[in-house]
């Protein structure tokens, strides 16, 4: 490991369009006494990959910020007081890229012990596809509803990664999942466990009483549509933004029936609340469905940025490493 100096990586030095994105050399990162050295194997692009890069979403950079937060790979080196791993452990990590991290598209990634995690056996293309979508859902349905078993949660776009996630989590934490979606998903959607009702105008005349919580995972109901159907002490969490940045809501009819409102991105979690998650999600890794996923080699990092943010792309985006 001494002798291997420079890496292959993809990172930018300003923000702005996937242009900016640079595949070339950069110094093989050196590791604290807590820090782990990890061989990439694949790393995942998620949307928030494309809004740090761009500048959307404000966080601390490196000059040379390499892209990516999910990874896995295989450890090579290990810290001073690292005692959790060994040379030659498989692991996988998803929170690093952004609060001032260094990113992990490169052949090799100095990472934090606690930002670690031991990869569960199967196919680990398909966990690194799994976990940011899993990971959201499952802070969102075990930390943020904290709803009862047999209480019912509607999942607002089930067919996408992280609404497909969330009603696996939900029917694992034992509630009644309905989930709204294009006729042509009904098939896959119920057989996660889910009731399934079509998406069109008109949606929620379907619902045959309110519902304990509903997460929006499409940005595209209306604020007081999604209010109307809860049920009294319901809550509402936005995991996604309409095109129209501004709504309105009855504000006497909200407080009167004690309804929450709140939004939600995985990169604000704190590392407690982003273990907890990590952790259920490899106590059920066994049943936990991960979605189709694709594979980009490293040069194609700047075009898998655009295509992460194209609604037509459906499946995960995986960059293989050298």
């Amino acid at each position: 490991m001494n002798e291997i100096q420079t890496m292959q990586a993809a990172y930018f030095t300003n923000t702005g369009g996937a242009d900016q994105i640079q595949v070339g050399q950069l110094h093989v990162p050196s590791i604290e006494p807590t820090d782990v050295l990890v061989k990439i194997r694949e790393a995942a692009v998620d949307r928030v990959d494309a809004y740090v890069r761009s500048g959307a979403f404000q966080t601390p950079i490196n000059p040379q910020q390499i892209i990516g937060r999910d990874a896995w790979g295989t450890v090579v080196k290990v810290g001073a007081a690292v005692h959790g791993f060994h040379v030659g452990d498989r692991v996988w990590t998803n929170s690093m890229g952004y609060d001032g991290r260094q990113g992990i598209t490169a052949q090799f990634a100095a990472i934090p012990e606690a930002r670690l995690f031991s990869m569960p056996a199967g196919d680990p293309s398909g966990w690194l596809a799994l976990v940011h979508p899993g990971a959201t859902a499952a802070i969102i349905v075990t930390q943020l509803l904290k709803l009862k078993a047999d209480q019912t949660l509607l999942v607002e776009g089930g067919a996408g990664h992280v609404g497909r996630l969330l009603i696996q989590c939900a029917k694992i934490a034992g509630l009644h999942v309905i989930t709204t979606a294009n006729p042509r998903d009904f098939s896959a959607l119920s057989a996660l466990g889910a009731e399934v009702i079509d998406y069109a105008e008109g949606w929620e005349q379907q619902l045959s009483q309110p519902v304990d919580a509903i997460i929006d995972t499409s940005g595209r109901v209306p604020l007081q549509l999604n209010l109307d159907q809860l049920a009294v002490g319901g809550r509402t969490i936005l995991i996604a933004a309409s095109k129209n940045f501004e709504a309105t809501f009855n504000l006497p009819k909200f407080y009167m029936n004690e309804q929450q409102l709140r939004g939600f991105v995985i990169s604000h979690a704190s590392l407690e609340s982003l273990t907890q998650a990590d952790e259920w999600l490899l106590t059920h890794a066994d049943v936990l469905q991960a979605p189709a996923f694709e594979r980009l080699p490293l040069e194609k990092a700047a075009s898998a940025h655009e295509m992460v943010m194209d609604s037509r792309v459906k499946k995960r985006l995986l960059m293989s490493l050298p």
